[in-house]
C-alpha cells in the first residue's frame, strides 16, 4: 500500500501509514522548517565540466554517468560514480583525481554491480563515509519497481588496494520499504551510528549502536519536510552528499524538487552533538540547472532540468573540521548524463548569522 501511495505521490495525505511503520505519530507542526530571510550564496561552477562523460566503447557505461559519492584516501580523491549502459542496468565505476578536479584514472570495468534480485535493475547514486578503517556505502537497490537502501562496506586497505571482490553486502536497510537518499555520519554520537534517508516526500533521521540491516524500524524522525505552495523544494526533498563537520554545524547540501519536476540543490546545517536539530535551512537553492549538461537535451541526456549530488569534499586536504574560508567542492550530476563540480567556501553556505554563536538567531535555534 505505501508503495502503491508514493507511486501516486499522495504520501503526504497517509503520512500515518508511515507512522504505523516506524511506531510513532508525528505532529506536522512541531517540525521546524528552521528557513529564514537569510539565504546561502550560490555554488560555483567548475570551468571544466563536464569532469566525466559516458564511455560509448564501455557497454556498462555507455549511456549515461552520475550521481557520484566522493572520498579522500591520503593525497588521492575517489569518485564512485553511477553508470548506465547498453542492458540499461546501473553499475558504479571509479574514477581517480589528485586535486579533486582533474580525473586522470578511470578503470574499465565497474568497481560494484547487481548480484542478487532486489537490484537487478541497479545499484544507484552510491554514498560514502569512512568509519574507522571501514569504508561503508549507502547505494540505492532497484529490481525495477521498488528502490530500496542498501549498505555494503569494504576496508579501507581493500579499497585501495582495488580488491573489489571484497564488498560484503550488508543487507537492505528497511526491507520492503520505498526508500532513498541514504547518508551516513562519518562519526557516532554518544555511542550511536546516524543515518540520514529519505522516505518520501520528508528527510528522515535515525540512530543506532550498531550499523546493521536491517535497521531498527522505530525511532526514526522526519528532520525536513517539504516547503509549502509552489516553492523550488515544495514537491520533496532529499540529502545530497554526505554531511560535512563544520565548525558551525553539520552542513547538509540537499536536493529540492519543484512541482515542475526540476531537481535543485539547497543547504542545511544540523547540530554537531545532536544532529536531528535543524539549525538553519537555506529559503533559497544554492544551484539550478541553467547550462547545456544540466538542462539535457532529448537526443543525448537522460533526464532533463537536474542537477543532483551524492558526494562533497573539502579543497584541502587533512582538514578534519571545516570553518569559513575553508572551500568545499560539491560532485554532481548534470540532466542524470554527465558528472560536474562545483565549489564554494563554508562562510557562503553558511551566513554569517549561523556562524556566529553569539547571534539572535544562533540562540533562538
Amino acid at each position: 500500500m505505501v508503495i502503491e501511495l508514493i507511486q501516486e505521490d499522495t504520501v503526504p495525505a497517509n503520512v500515518s501509514i508511515l507512522d504505523d511503520i516506524h511506531g510513532m505519530v508525528h505532529d506536522r507542526r512541531s517540525i521546524e522548517p528552521a528557513k529564514n530571510h537569510l539565504p546561502s550564496e550560490e555554488l560555483q561552477r567548475y570551468t571544466g565540466n563536464p569532469v566525466l562523460r559516458p564511455i560509448p566503447e564501455h557497454p556498462w557505461e555507455s549511456k549515461y554517468v552520475l550521481n557520484a559519492g566522493s572520498i579522500r584516501l591520503g593525497r588521492k580523491v575517489y569518485l564512485l560514480y553511477r553508470a548506465y549502459g547498453d542492458d540499461s542496468i546501473s553499475r558504479i565505476g571509479l574514477a581517480t583525481s589528485n586535486d579533486g578536479f582533474s580525473f586522470n584514472e578511470r578503470l574499465e570495468n565497474p568497481i560494484f554491480e547487481p548480484v542478487c534480485e532486489t537490484e537487478k535493475r541497479g545499484c544507484e547514486d552510491p554514498r560514502l563515509a569512512l568509519l574507522g578503517d571501514q569504508i561503508y556505502m549507502t547505494y540505492t537497490a532497484y529490481d525495477g519497481v521498488v528502490a530500496q537502501v542498501a549498505l555494503a562496506s569494504i576496508s579501507m586497505e581493500d579499497f585501495i588496494a582495488y580488491r573489489w571482490n571484497s564488498w560484503q553486502r550488508l543487507g537492505l536497510f528497511l526491507p520492503g520499504q520505498m526508500d532513498k537518499d541514504a547518508v551516513i555520519f562519518p562519526e557516532a554520537f554518544n555511542g550511536m551510528i546516524g543515518i540520514i534517508h529519505r522516505i518520501e516526500p520528508h528527510i528522515w533521521i535515525t540512530f543506532s549502536s550498531d550499523l546493521r540491516c536491517p535497521w531498527p524500524s522505530k525511532c526514526h524522525k522526519i528532520l525536513a519536510i517539504p516547503s509549502e505552495g509552489t516553492e523550488w523544494d515544495s514537491k520533496k526533498i532529499g540529502a545530497g552528499a554526505q554531511p560535512i563537520k563544520t565548525k558551525y554545524g553539520w552542513l547538509l547540501i540537499t536536493h529540492g524538487v519543484d512541482h515542475h519536476n526540476v531537481y535543485l540543490l539547497g543547504v542545511m546545517v544540523l547540530d554537531l552533538d545532536n544532529p536531528s536539530k535543524l539549525i538553519y535551512r537555506s529559503p533559497n537553492f544554492v544551484l539550478e540547472p541553467t547550462t547545456e549538461w544540466e538542462l539535457g537535451n532529448n537526443n543525448e541526456s537522460w533526464v532533463p532540468n537536474v542537477v543532483f549530488t551524492c558526494g562533497a569534499l573539502p579543497t584541502e586536504n587533512g582538514k578534519n573540521i571545516l570553518e569559513s574560508d575553508d572551500e568545499l567542492i560539491v560532485y554532481y550530476g548534470g540532466a542524470d548524463t554527465v558528472m560536474n563540480i562545483a565549489t564554494a567556501k563554508i562562510g557562503d553556505l553558511i551566513p554569517y548569522e549561523i556562524r556566529d554563536s553569539a547571534s539572535p538567531f544562533f540562540a533562538a535555534a
